[in-house]
C-alpha cells in the first residue's frame, strides 16, 4: 500500500483535521493529471520536484499532501474525447499538523514551492477543519455590533463615504468636506484608500481635526458621523499608527489588507487594545484573484480567509460598477462573509464602486439590507452639493429599510435630494 500513501478518500479526509484545498487546473494533451497532482501534493508538503533522500513512509503518511479527488471538466471517460486541453478541479488534503494555524503560512503552503515554479492552478477554495479555525477569533463587533457601534437602530443599509480628492489637502481642508458629507446624516466617513499617513496631513492632525467636526454637526444636528481613517503601513507602523489614531479619537480603522499582508490585518484585528471596528480595504486583489488559471478566488481571499483575519467590514466592488466583475462572484464573496462559519462572527459587506442611488435597490434585492454601500461620486458630485448627495443616499436605504421601492418614495415630499439624484443615475 505504500504506493498509495498519498491518496486518502473523501470520507476520511473530510472528516480528520486537514485543510482541503480546491484547485483549477487546466492541463495539456496527453499529460498524466493524476500523477501530476501525485507530485504536486508532495512537493507542497514533504518534498520537491525530484525524489530526495529522507522521505519516509512514515513521513509521507504523517506530513503528505494527499489527493482527495481529480473531477475532469467535462467529466470523459473515454480516450477518444480527449482535447488539446483539458480542465481539472483537484482537490488535496493538508495535514493540520503541518503549522500552527496561521494564514501567512498556509497560503505559503497553499500557493507556493511548486505553484510558484512547476504548476500553474488557482486556488478556488479551502474546507477548514474545525481544528483549525478554532484558533482563530474572527471579527470583533460581527453585522449586529457594527450596528449597535453606530446606534443605528433599524436594520437598513449603512452609508460609508470617502473623502475626495483622493489626496493633496490639509487636515483643515478635509474637516470642511468632513461637515459638508456628515450635514447629510451619512453613517461613516473614511480616507480614500490611496491616503494614509503624509507628510501634510498625519494620521492623528487628520483624525483630530475630523473628530472636531463631527462633534460641531452633532451640536447642530443630533447625529454623530464615524471616521474611519486608513492606518495602512509596514506592520511595525500599523500598530502605532492604531495606538495613534484611537488615543486621537478615531471611530474605526480601514487597512489595505493586500498590499499590508493578511498577517498584518489579523495582528491588527486580535490586539485586545484595539476596541473599534476595522475595514479591510480589497485594494490591488485583482492582481491577485483575475487570472482563471493562477492566483485565488475573489469569495476565498474576500470572503473566507479575511473574515478568519478579523476584519469586521470589507469592501469590494459590485457588477453594477464600470468594473466587468461578475454577479455570481459578488454574491459569494457576501455569503462567505455572513454565512455561519463554526464559532466566527460574521464580516459586514461593504460595496463599492460606482454606488449610487440608481443601482443601490439592485445591490439590496441582491444581498439584503445588513450591509454597508460606499457611493463616492454620487454624494460629492451631486449636483446640489455634497450634503444633498449625502442626504439622498440618506433617503433612499431609509426607504429601502421600510420596504419601499426609491421611484415611490422619491415623489415624497421630504425625498427632493433623492429624486435629484434619480432623475441622473437612472
Amino acid at each position: 500500500m505504500e504506493k498509495f500513501l498519498n491518496l486518502i478518500l473523501p470520507e476520511e479526509a473530510f472528516e480528520s483535521d486537514n485543510i482541503i484545498a480546491t484547485y483549477f487546473y487546466r492541463s495539456r494533451q496527453n499529460e498524466d493529471v493524476y500523477e501530476k497532482a501525485k507530485r504536486f501534493a508532495i512537493g507542497q508538503t514533504v518534498g520537491t520536484w525530484v525524489p530526495i533522500p529522507g522521505i519516509t513512509s512514515k513521513l509521507l503518511n504523517k506530513y503528505g499532501g494527499k489527493i482527495v479527488n481529480i473531477y475532469d471538466i467535462p467529466p470523459i471517460e473515454l480516450t477518444t474525447d480527449l482535447s488539446e486541453n483539458s480542465f481539472h478541479i483537484i482537490q488535496i488534503a493538508f495535514p493540520d499538523e503541518n503549522y500552527i494555524p496561521q494564514i501567512p503560512m498556509l497560503l505559503t503552503t497553499l500557493l507556493g514551492n511548486d505553484i510558484s515554479t512547476s504548476l500553474q492552478v488557482k486556488l478556488i477554495d479551502i474546507k477548514f477543519s474545525k481544528n483549525f479555525l478554532s484558533y482563530f477569533k474572527g471579527p470583533k463587533f460581527g453585522i449586529d455590533g457594527i450596528y449597535n457601534y453606530l446606534n443605528v437602530k433599524e436594520k437598513r443599509p449603512i452609508i460609508l463615504n470617502m473623502i475626495k480628492p483622493c489626496l493633496g489637502y490639509t487636515p483643515n481642508q478635509g474637516a470642511e468636506i468632513f461637515k459638508s458629507l456628515a450635514m447629510g446624516g451619512i453613517d461613516i466617513i473614511k480616507d480614500d484608500e490611496l491616503f494614509a499617513n503624509t507628510s501634510y496631513s498625519s494620521i492623528e492632525d487628520r483624525v483630530k481635526a475630523y473628530r472636531k467636526a463631527s462633534q460641531e454637526i452633532y451640536e447642530k444636528t443630533g447625529h454623530k458621523t464615524a471616521f474611519c481613517v486608513n492606518i495602512t503601513d509596514r506592520p511595525d507602523k500599523m500598530i502605532e499608527n492604531a495606538y495613534r489614531a484611537i488615543d486621537a479619537g478615531a471611530s474605526m480603522l480601514m487597512i489595505n489588507f493586500i498590499t499590508t499582508g493578511i498577517g498584518s490585518l489579523q495582528a491588527i484585528a486580535e490586539d485586545p487594545n484595539i476596541k473599534v471596528p476595522i475595514l479591510a480595504h480589497f485594494a490591488s486583489a485583482g492582481s491577485l484573484t483575475e487570472s482563471p488559471y493562477c492566483g485565488i478566488s475573489t469569495p476565498l481571499l474576500l470572503g473566507k480567509l479575511v473574515r478568519l483575519a478579523g476584519a469586521d467590514m470589507c469592501l469590494f466592488s459590485s457588477p453594477y460598477s464600470n468594473y466587468p466583475f461578475l454577479k455570481a462572484r459578488y454574491i459569494q464573496i457576501a455569503n462567505c462573509q455572513r454565512l455561519p462559519l463554526w464559532k466566527i462572527k460574521p464580516t459586514m459587506p461593504v460595496i463599492g464602486g460606482g454606488v449610487h442611488p440608481g443601482n443601490v435597490e439592485n445591490i439590496v434585492n441582491d444581498l439584503g439590507k445588513e450591509i454597508v454601500l460606499a457611493p463616492g461620486g454620487a454624494i460629492l458630485g451631486h449636483p446640489l452639493g455634497p450634503t444633498e448627495g449625502a442626504k439622498a443616499m440618506m433617503q433612499a436605504v431609509k426607504a429601502l429599510g421600510k420596504g419601499l421601492k426609491l421611484n415611490e418614495a422619491s415623489k415624497l415630499k421630504s425625498y427632493e435630494a433623492l429624486k435629484t439624484a434619480l432623475e441622473i443615475w437612472k
